[in-house]
């Protein structure tokens, strides 16, 4: 079994109520669940144990390639430590709070939410805390989630990786930030975007409608303010679309532009590769949803897990503190290498197994 090396430090307060504790395990972490699946059900003695229940109710859009890999987590997690998984994404702010309390109404053991647009599900998700069932939030909304007394938060704190991603920027020549959001109301990206212009001289924020005009619309902005030089946005298919238009305007425009990304995927290491993307941000879907559902297991079961290297840790450092999975950075230095552990991982993952069903 190959263990995943944790490097975690405290490093200081969020705005919210818990230290958050840096866990860099990278792209390997798949290896956790497909290497290490029997060995953790017989050390953990699972097999004697009832399953536990786990609702992972998320902001994404369906199939989103993001969300997707948060999902493969979950049901990865889920495998290994018997827990039933019920997942759903979607935008709806008034479905995700129908489902958070028909969740709660039905019992089940752990809540995972995402607080992206707070408003539509604070309420319900301080109601279901009231009532003392378990509640994690990942991905975004950490420090709403420490205001209502959450039991852990997993992601990044994004106004740290919105600073660091505008000093890379800075440090690569940029003046002038085109910041790209395609979310109305999400939290998580106007401080990725308010937190990078802070470290640059100017700052265009644009939303723009990922199924409309994507491409041209970037151009435009591009052209009426001809000091824009940097581009920054927040999955692939904006990406893909900003890479076109930059293509676009260096064709009647020298002015140098760089281009970032949060987002970290095949198509991504193609594109820093290429030159077309300066980097990007990694806040470890993958993790963000195996490590509620693991932990979820564990400290139910925490009496058998002693002695167990990974279990012991989770149980240490997890507890009523935040994990952060982010942001890390991919660039040209380091891409080769991504690469690789990125192929490695996938195959190991898919020897594991799609066994786990969604629970409706």
């Amino acid at each position: 079994m190959m263990i995943v090396e944790w490097f975690l430090s405290a490093s200081g307060r969020s705005s919210g109520r818990w230290p958050l504790v840096l866990a860099l395990a990278g792209v390997t972490a798949a290896l956790i669940a497909s290497a290490c699946y029997e060995a953790a059900r017989e050390r953990l003695v699972l097999d004697d144990a009832a399953p536990i229940s786990v609702a992972i109710i998320v902001h994404g859009t369906p199939e989103d390639p993001f969300w997707e890999e948060v999902r493969s987590g979950a049901e990865d997690a889920a495998r290994t430590f018997d827990v039933n998984l019920f997942w759903r994404s979607t935008p709806d702010g008034s479905e995700r709070v129908r489902l958070i309390d028909e969740a709660v109404q039905q019992g089940f053991d752990v809540i995972v939410v995402s607080l992206s647009d707070p408003d539509p599900v604070t309420e319900v998700v301080g109601d279901a805390l009231l009532i003392g069932v378990t509640v994690y939030v990942i991905n975004a909304g950490d420090a709403i989630g420490a205001e209502l007394g959450v039991d852990s938060y997993f992601g990044q704190v994004e106004t740290v990786a919105g600073l660091a991603v505008g000093d890379r920027l800075k440090e690569a020549g940029a003046t002038h930030l085109l910041c790209v959001k395609h979310e109305q109301r999400n939290v998580a990206l106007d401080t990725r975007c308010s937190r990078a212009g802070q470290r640059l001289d100017a700052l265009t924020e644009l939303f723009v409608d990922p199924d409309g005009p994507v491409g041209d619309r970037l151009e435009a902005a591009m052209r009426a303010e001809p000091s824009i030089d940097a581009v920054l946005t927040m999955n692939t298919r904006l990406m893909s679309e900003a890479t076109d238009a930059i293509d676009r305007i260096r064709e009647t425009d020298t002015r140098p532009i760089v281009h970032a990304v949060f987002e970290l995927n095949d198509l991504v290491l193609d594109a820093i590769e290429s030159g077309a993307v300066l980097f990007a941000v990694d806040q470890q879907p993958y993790l963000q949803g195996y490590l509620p559902v693991a932990y979820s297991r564990l400290t139910q079961y925490s009496h058998r897990t002693q002695g167990d290297e990974l279990a012991d840790a989770l149980l240490q450092w997890i507890a009523g503190r935040g994990v952060l999975l982010g942001p890390g950075f991919v660039d040209e230095g380091n891409v080769d290498r991504v690469r690789a552990a990125t192929q490695r991982s996938q195959a190991l993952s898919s020897a594991g197994g799609q066994s786990t069903e969604e629970t409706e």
